[in-house]
Parts: structure tokens; C-alpha cells; sequence
């Protein structure tokens, strides 16, 4: 069974570079490949003309300068290479660092997260409730603020508005309390629409 050669090889034969064994079998595995065989001439007559009109070696014009300005990038790629390699391990032992200090720091932070809602303990029958904390109201007139609490009597928030100009006493207010699942409450003093 004839089996490929591998691109190396191939290569090699198509310069003419192999000899013995390997050239016997790549010549082998080729006769069903006649596009490699044609492939191969084109190789081998662009590399005649080749070095029918180029000399074999060709004395560069400056070689002193030539040599100089290669020594000197090699050099150059030298000193990059190390300061990239200090910049590296600088900042390698910093990583090392803050990774277990982002994780020491996100624990702790999960923990005082997690006690901030326990509520303390409890002695006798006496029950501690936590105060909800303070919600911000918006008011359009910068006037009249606005206080808010939950009323445990009422089982309802209550919003107690400041500011605002007294109501008539003759003022007649239309709608009523509602008993809708969220038990809240809106009065309108327009009669025409009442909102429940």
C-alpha cells in the first residue's frame, strides 16, 4: 500500500533534493498524482532559469554595513525581549497578589452582606422587628416634601405630605376606599372620574 509522503518530503522531491529510499518511494506514490509530476517540471525549469540568470553569490554592496545594522536589530529584539520579560514577572507578582485579596475581600463582603438582615437574638416574648429603611419620595414642587412610614395598625404605607396649602373645609371630596388586592386607596376630587 502506498502511503503519502509527508509535505516535507514532497518539497524536497520537487527540488530535487532526494536520493535512495525516499526518492523511490515518493516516485512511487506520484505516478497516480500526475498533477504533482507536472507540478515538479514547472519547480525544476523556474529554478534552472533561475540560476542561469543569477549568480550563485552575490557579495552585498556594503557587507561591514550590511553585518552592522543585522547585529544591531538582534540586539535591539534582544532588549525588547528582556524588559517584556521584567514587565511580565513585575506584574506577575502583583496578579499573584491581588487575586487572593479580590477573594478574601469578596468573602468578607458576602458574609457582612448575609448578617445584615439576621435579626438579633430575642429574649422572652419580647420581638424584635427591623425598621425598613427609608424610601425617598419625589415631589414635583421642591416645596412640599414628603415623609413616608409603614403603618402596622393600618397594614398600609402611609405618605404624609408637607408644604402643601391647606384644603377648604367646603371642599367636597368624592370616592372611597377601595378593596382591591393591593388595599390601597385613591381619592380624585374631580366627579366625573372617579378612580377606585
Amino acid at each position: 500500500m502506498k502511503t503519502k509522503p509527508d509535505d516535507i518530503t514532497l518539497t524536497q522531491w520537487m527540488d530535487g533534493e532526494l536520493e535512495g529510499e525516499s526518492l523511490r518511494h515518493v516516485e512511487a506514490w506520484v505516478q497516480d498524482h500526475p498533477e504533482l509530476l507536472a507540478e515538479r517540471d514547472a519547480v525544476q525549469a523556474m529554478s534552472a532559469r533561475i540560476q542561469k540568470n543569477i549568480p550563485r553569490s552575490v557579495e552585498p554592496p556594503y557587507p561591514d554595513f550590511f553585518n552592522q545594522r543585522i547585529l544591531h536589530a538582534i540586539e535591539e529584539e534582544r532588549v525588547t525581549a528582556r524588559q517584556t520579560v521584567s514587565q511580565t514577572t513585575s506584574r506577575g507578582f502583583w496578579q499573584w497578589i491581588a487575586m487572593p485579596l479580590a477573594a478574601g475581600a469578596m468573602a468578607v463582603c458576602f458574609y457582612l452582606g448575609t448578617q445584615m438582615n439576621s435579626t438579633p437574638a430575642t429574649s422572652g416574648a419580647t420581638l424584635v422587628v427591623n425598621e425598613a429603611p427609608k424610601a425617598s419620595v419625589y415631589t414635583p414642587d421642591g416645596a412640599v416634601s414628603a415623609n413616608m412610614f409603614k403603618s402596622i395598625e393600618a397594614k398600609a404605607t402611609v405618605i404624609v405630605l408637607e408644604g402643601l396649602e391647606d384644603l377648604p373645609d367646603d371642599l367636597e371630596m368624592a370616592g372611597g376606599p377601595s378593596t382591591g388586592p393591593s388595599d390601597s386607596m385613591m381619592i380624585n376630587t374631580d366627579e366625573s372620574k372617579l378612580t377606585f
